[in-house]
């Protein structure tokens, strides 16, 4: 299978300044086209560094796309870095310039002298007009391997991979082979227990299994390569049905489900809505009670055969300091079933937010099944 890497360039990268988005986008895309991502490489505005990082790339992948550096100034060094590390000098561009020109124009705008330098290209690349910014991108293939330069700013960047870089990929580097992927969302069990059930089924190669833990719920990822869709489905059923068997109690979905919807639809389904108090008071779990209360109710009423007797959950969230930690005591009552569950929380606030919700809502999800 082709493997691919993905070089994202500029110093505010490194200085936190600006979240790497453009790297999240690529891998999926890649992944999607049936590219194994091996390496996300983040370099900042050196020529040197950079063209070594790539020179290592082009050691080891099929294919690598820059993001970044492609801009007007000094401190843009794409273009020099990648002719350095084939060894090649930058190039001029007539065409590139007047379509430079021709994009400030459409702004009402005047370009400076230093745009310029965006009408250079390394020598073996080929231009790729940017119609939606002033920085052009490029392109290169050396022997078997496809590099391609696209600009940092994240709408341009998905646009032109998009429209260009795309179809070039499949044109120069068919994978013939799809990678399929399904989420498995659970809740109320930890990371360790769900490997000390399931650890055979990360050993895998091909479906592969892997684990991501959030605050309080964990993600379980079956990823399969195959020649076409059905036969990725194919392979990932087995191993499917196998860990809903062993973990059947705590998954609450699946892909782009989230608990929200779920316990709203189990609610509805179980013609029941909520009643709660949160002590002392918590605004943003309190409007998302509030939003499901409402979102069932309207539901409820949608349903013609809603039986006038609707049934409430008792819900009693309330927050304990203990030696400087948070301890949330959930306590359900259902009718014939209730709960009291106490949970601690020490990790960075950060974090707080999702840790209540998973913690709250994953106390509803198992009262109601």
């Amino acid at each position: 299978m082709a493997t691919a890497e993905i070089i994202t360039i500029g110093t505010e990268l490194l200085l936190g300044e600006i979240p790497d988005t453009n790297s999240q986008y690529l891998a999926k895309a890649l992944n999607d086209e049936g590219f194994d991502v091996f390496r996300v490489t983040t370099v900042g505005d050196n020529v040197t560094r950079i063209s070594q990082v790539i020179r290592e790339a082009l050691r080891r992948s099929d294919l690598i796309i820059t993001t970044g550096g492609l801009g007007p100034t000094i401190d843009d060094p794409t273009r020099d870095a990648v002719a350095l590390a084939f060894d090649v000098s930058t190039v001029y561009h007539e065409e590139l310039w007047e379509q430079i020109e021709a994009r400030f124009r459409s702004f009402n705008r005047l370009p400076t002298e230093n745009n310029q330098r965006q009408a250079y290209i390394p020598a073996n690349a080929t231009a790729i007009e940017n119609k939606v910014g002033t920085a052009p991108a490029f392109y290169i293939v050396h022997q078997d391997i496809f590099l391609c330069s696209l600009p940092g700013v994240p709408s341009e960047m998905q646009f032109l991979f998009v429209n260009h870089i795309k179809p070039l990929i499949r044109k120069y580097l068919p994978t013939n082979s799809v990678l399929l992927t399904t989420i498995i969302h659970t809740i109320g069990i930890g990371e360790s227990h769900i490997d000390q059930l399931i650890g055979n089924f990360e050993r895998l190669q091909n479906p592969t299994v892997g684990l991501a833990a959030h605050m309080g719920s964990v993600d379980i990822r079956i990823s399969a390569k195959a020649c076409d869709k059905q036969t990725a489905q194919e392979m990932i059923q087995p191993v499917l049905k196998n860990i809903q068997a062993l973990l059947g109690k705590y998954i609450y979905g699946y892909d782009q489900q989230n608990l929200f919807a779920v316990l709203r639809d189990l609610l509805v389904s179980q013609d029941s809505n909520i009643v709660f108090k949160i002590s002392p008071k918590l605004n943003k779990l309190d409007n998302i009670l509030t939003q499901l209360q409402t979102e069932v109710a309207e539901n409820l009423v949608k349903n013609q055969y809603n039986n006038t007797n609707r049934k409430y959950i008792k819900m009693d969230i309330t927050f304990h300091d203990i030696d400087e930690k948070t301890r949330l005591t959930v306590s359900l009552d259902g009718g014939p079933k209730n709960n009291v569950e106490d949970f601690t929380f020490s990790n960075d606030i950060s974090v707080f937010d999702e840790w209540v919700f998973n913690q709250t809502m994953g106390s509803l999800y198992k009262l109601l099944k």
